[in-house]
């Protein structure tokens, strides 16, 4: 079986981990023939691209302010970063970005700069627009200031997932009218956790595999460093709560990630 991780900062590895490198060979061996990197600030651009560039077909990159890294100075990062957008990915060895992100809005501990974050969000949202690329969205403790502003923003070609998405199954239904993906990790695996309700009342086209590694590690691995590897634990237990086949969950989860972000 072939899956794909949509979401993971494998370049990034937590204390004690292996190098990047053998993170994604890790992976590899459990079958995750595709990673997607998450972006999220200037900082992370250039060892996202030497992994790219040392996995060429297999790692892709993405680039965006995530918006705990709004700060005062945020005009001035995104200047930065609409460079690499403009020219980086460009250059000679380089891997083409496959979407902008990870990009949002997070209210969950800090709503300092939550008016930068605004703007920061819908400059990027912009930027996707103009380059016809998916958006990965950062949504933490602020559905509804998001929604806002993606409804303003939606002329039908704004498309994306919401990166380990938590909201309800309410909202779930207005993520669909928006024409957006749902990112699926290892909070499936958590015991009282609401994700298996919500993927239990959205289509399996709209579902794709992640694990933010190395946050978020599924069970029995949960308080762990994450990396890619456990991806095919998450789906496994995507098979078993919709009653179908693992080889049906990697099928379809992979065909969603290879149709959104165009590879």
């Amino acid at each position: 079986m072939n899956w794909i991780d949509t979401h993971t900062h494998t370049y990034d590895p937590a204390e004690g981990q292996p190098k990047a490198q053998a993170l994604v060979e890790k992976a590899l061996e459990a079958g995750v023939y595709k990673q997607i990197l998450g972006g999220v600030d200037l900082h992370s651009v250039a060892p996202i691209m030497e992994l790219c560039r040392a996995f060429p077909g297999t790692v892709y990159p993405t680039i965006g302010l995530h918006p705990t890294e709004v700060r005062q100075d945020y005009m001035q990062a995104l200047d930065l970063l609409y460079r690499h957008l403009d020219a980086d990915a460009a250059q000679e060895g380089n891997t083409p970005y496959v979407a902008v992100g990870e990009i949002g809005i997070d209210l969950y501990q800090d709503k300092t700069f939550f008016h930068q974050q605004q703007d920061a969000f819908r400059t990027q949202l912009r930027w996707a627009k103009e380059r016809r690329l998916p958006v990965v969205l950062h949504v933490r403790n602020a559905f509804e200031e998001a929604w806002h502003i993606l409804k303003e923003e939606q002329d039908g070609s704004l498309r994306g997932v919401f990166h380990c998405y938590s909201g309800s199954v309410e909202q779930s239904a207005r993520v669909l009218d928006l024409g957006f993906l749902f990112g699926i990790g290892g909070v499936l695996t958590f015991k009282n956790a609401g994700l298996p309700e919500v993927v239990r009342n959205v289509p399996l086209d709209s579902l794709v595999l992640e694990t933010d590694a190395p946050w978020l590690s599924p069970v029995p691995f949960r308080g762990k460093p994450n990396d890619s590897s456990t991806i095919p634990i998450i789906g496994h237990k995507l098979a078993d709560i919709l009653g179908i086949t693992p080889q049906e969950a990697a099928r379809a989860t992979t065909a969603n990630a290879l149709r959104l972000f165009g590879l």
